[in-house]
């Protein structure tokens, strides 16, 4: 077992950290690292191949950014298995702040969570493999943000797509019957909370036993269309579930899920101040359910 353990403090610097880990294969090898910054305009990087890897990174105060890879690099989806059983965890406290995480091929645990304005937190999890047979999925994403102007992503399954399916992101798409994953996954989930005003979530996944949950918290009182929390749902793939809840004011969800047996339930409240919410439901395939609740 190699392990790092990182621990920088630079306030009000500009630095960086970057380092690779290797296991001895895709199922021998453990690495650990641990990363901590805190200053404006801090960078980490991690990468790491082989299995149960685990990598954790804090940052506070301004304008970080902070990036892992556990596995193959997203464009390189060629590779062979390489990676699997992995944990990244991703804490950021301050403004305009930007998280990433990468992780192949399965049964891989991804959190981020981030307090602060105009921050934005992405996860990608996707299965490389040589046989189709063998893809397993199992991954498992959650992030959460509090402040406002932030902007949360979660691509599980569809080759680090997310946003594609367009539409203008897509009320009642009716064409794209197939096609934008790479391959079929197995069982994901994908959990995203947001706590403030004017925030962005988008869950995209491709695969078969999908669920996907949203839940944004807002007071927001703009009377601007663009000054609201947005909520975007993709799914494709087989049994797939999206629940969304909103409060405040001005909230849009969007919901667009391709398949069969699928299910979307969406809760909007407002209390007339930004007047009402908005949601659009398009659901492609066998077996679909759909509840959408708003309230005055």
């Amino acid at each position: 077992m190699k392990k790092v353990v990182l621990s920088i403090s630079a306030m009000l610097f500009v630095g960086s950290v970057a380092f690779a880990q290797t296991g001895a294969g895709p199922v021998a090898g453990v690495n650990g690292s641990v990363v901590a910054q805190s200053g404006l305009s801090q960078d980490a990087l991690v990468e790491q191949m082989g299995t149960n890897q685990k990598s954790k990174i804090k940052q506070t105060v301004q304008s970080n950014e902070a990036d892992v890879f556990q596995g193959a690099k997203p464009g390189t989806m060629g590779s062979p298995n390489k990676s699997a059983s992995n944990t990244a965890d991703i804490d950021q406290a301050g403004i305009d702040n930007n998280a990433f995480i990468s992780q192949n091929n399965w049964d891989n645990n991804a959190t981020q969570k981030q307090v602060g304005n105009e921050n934005d937190a992405t996860i990608w999890q996707d299965e490389i493999s040589v046989s189709l047979s063998s893809l397993v999925g199992d991954d498992t994403a959650t992030q959460t943000q509090t402040g406002n102007k932030n902007k949360a992503t979660i691509d599980q399954g569809t080759s680090g797509n997310a946003p594609i399916p367009t539409m203008s992101v897509f009320p009642l798409m009716t064409s794209l019957t197939s096609a934008i994953p790479l391959a079929p996954h197995g069982k994901n989930d994908a959990t995203q909370t947001q706590k403030g005003n004017f925030n962005e979530a988008y869950a995209s996944q491709g695969g078969m036993r999908n669920r996907s949950i949203q839940n944004q918290d807002s007071n927001g009182r703009s009377t601007s269309a663009s000054a609201r929390n947005v909520s975007n749902h993709y799914q494709f793939g087989d049994d797939n579930y999206a629940m969304s809840t909103q409060t405040g004011y001005r909230n849009l969800d969007n919901i667009l899920q391709e398949g069969t047996g699928h299910k979307s339930f969406t809760t909007q409240s407002t209390s007339v101040i930004g007047t009402g919410n908005n949601s659009s439901v398009s659901q492609q395939g066998n077996n679909h359910i759909s509840n959408v609740t708003q309230s005055n």
